[in-house]
């Protein structure tokens, strides 16, 4: 019983890791104020709940902050590109909802699957601007080919997005810990498929950083 109220023990560890979980969640709020910095801000969500919260490396704040401030160009432009062709496709949706043939209910749903479309590639882009360097164009690319490639995975993407966004509207203080949960699913989800993606040296070297007890065995080997 002790051992169950100590600091090392498992109430302290869970409700430090609700209270991250929290943290970083209040500050992709904060940073997504301006509208426009809603990708860099999703970015360092995505890269701060992979690298700390699940893998328990380095701090919170600094790993957010250098990871909106390295990315804030490519994400800023990714997020508005998506923006932008969301918003067409609401318009079209719009229109040909004023029509109100079977054509242009027709046209409505495929419509609707675009902009699903849409918030799957911005996803994966944003998470992909996390862990990889490349331009937008190939950043873009490579995320159009991954949704389609791991279309299971991508629907299950798009289900945790709307959930996400669903949960935030209709509980307002959800969103104190709903943004860092949904990326907590988005990263257990998209990792097992970027790791597909990386060299084998890579993704020994991605192992031995999210394992330190493995980096001193490695270490006393050598």
């Amino acid at each position: 019983m002790g051992n169950f109220f100590s600091t090392d023990g498992p109430l302290f560890e869970g409700m430090a890791y609700i209270i991250n979980i929290i943290y970083v969640s209040v500050l992709w709020i904060l940073f997504s104020i301006p509208i426009i910095t809603i990708g860099a801000s999703s970015t360092a969500l995505y890269y701060t709940v992979t690298k700390v919260i699940r893998h328990g490396r380095s701090y919170i704040f600094r790993e957010f902050w250098q990871s909106f401030k390295s990315n804030l160009k490519q994400s800023t432009a990714v997020w508005l590109i998506c923006l932008v062709m969301m918003g067409i496709l609401l318009v079209d949706i719009r229109v040909m909802g004023a029509f109100g043939t079977a054509v242009s209910q027709t046209l409505q749903f495929v419509f609707i699957v675009g902009i699903c479309m849409v918030s799957a590639v911005m996803v994966y882009a944003l998470a992909y601007i996390a862990r990889f360097t490349q331009d937008v164009r190939h950043i873009l690319t490579n995320s159009v080919l991954m949704a389609i490639r791991h279309l299971p995975k991508t629907l299950l993407l798009v289900v945790v997005l709307a959930a996400a966004v669903l949960g935030c509207y209709l509980f307002g203080l959800g969103i104190v810990f709903i943004p860092a949960v949904a990326a907590l699913v988005d990263s257990l989800i998209l990792e097992s498929i970027f790791v597909q993606y990386m060299s084998k040296e890579d993704r020994e070297k991605e192992a031995l950083r999210n394992h330190p007890e493995q980096y001193e065995y490695y270490n006393r080997k050598e």
